[in-house]
């Protein structure tokens, strides 16, 4: 028997079942007769949300703000567009990795109101380097019209959820986080089997995040360390299947977040 939850509707009280969550019987031909109906398989129409590193100005941390994330604080980290809580970055999430890309991302300065504009395959040609005007230590990639261009690379792959349920998502590393990319490859590329350099949806990391200073002040970074290897055949598949769709660009990761990303890239 279904589990009951008790509402107030008009000064009545109702019994209203819950929602079960096992599949009918019936659906599962159902399913295969009707499949994909209704829905779009259109790039745009399947953006791939992105995860962040909270910073103590991300306005996801800050109680006031209609952005804020429940549990939110530097150093969580943000499933964005999955109405979940902040996760502990002590505590991090498991994570399936399964395609990787470099881009150069377009932003207006920080200086100018700030804001995501786009991304390029490759560095613009008429990008120059300049001083940053707010940092003599750092150089930016200039465009003509004043926006900046910055290197990011993509971690695409799966968050793992205590249930064993997993959700699509795309982790951008730029400047600072280069060195954390670079390590987490470095990490992938060791992982062999019988001789062969396993893909990297073929093994899971927990994702933690630690807290870094330098001359500019202080911010938190991502952590990755091994978590083993995928326990069974569906998650194998489950991985190149997302591998495939980035690759042939039916699935394409969102926009980015200016407000949260490394406070090294505006």
């Amino acid at each position: 028997m279904a589990s009951k939850a008790v509402a107030t509707v008009n000064d009545e009280t109702k019994t209203l079942a819950v929602v079960n969550n096992s599949v009918p019987s019936f659906l599962q031909e159902r399913i295969s007769a009707d499949a994909g109906k209704g829905v779009s398989n259109l790039a745009e129409d399947n953006l791939v949300p992105l995860i962040y590193v909270l910073q103590a100005q991300s306005p996801q941390c800050n109680k006031r703000s209609p952005e804020y994330v429940q549990d939110a604080e530097a150093g969580s980290i943000w499933l964005r567009n999955s109405g979940l809580a902040a996760v502990n970055g002590e505590e991090g999430v498991i994570f399936q990795p399964c395609y990787f890309s470099k881009d150069w991302v377009e932003w207006v300065p920080r200086t100018a109101g700030g804001g995501y504009v786009g991304r390029h395959d490759d560095r613009p040609s008429e990008a120059v380097e300049k001083p940053d005007p707010q940092n003599p230590n750092k150089t930016n990639w200039t465009l003509p019209n004043g926006n900046t261009v910055v290197e990011t690379r993509y971690h695409v792959g799966y968050v793992i959820q205590e249930d064993g349920s997993a959700f699509p998502y795309v982790i951008p590393m730029s400047s600072s986080g280069h060195t954390v990319s670079r390590g987490w490859m470095f990490l992938m590329n060791g992982k062999q089997m019988g001789g062969a350099r396993a893909p990297s949806w073929a093994c899971l990391y927990r994702l933690k995040t630690k807290e870094r200073t330098n001359a500019a002040g202080t911010w938190f970074t991502w952590d990755v360390t091994d978590a083993g290897w995928v326990q069974t055949e569906a998650e194998y598949n489950r991985g190149a299947d997302l591998n495939e769709a980035f690759a042939s660009g039916s699935k394409k990761m969102d926009a980015e977040t200016a407000e949260v990303s490394d406070p090294d890239v505006m």
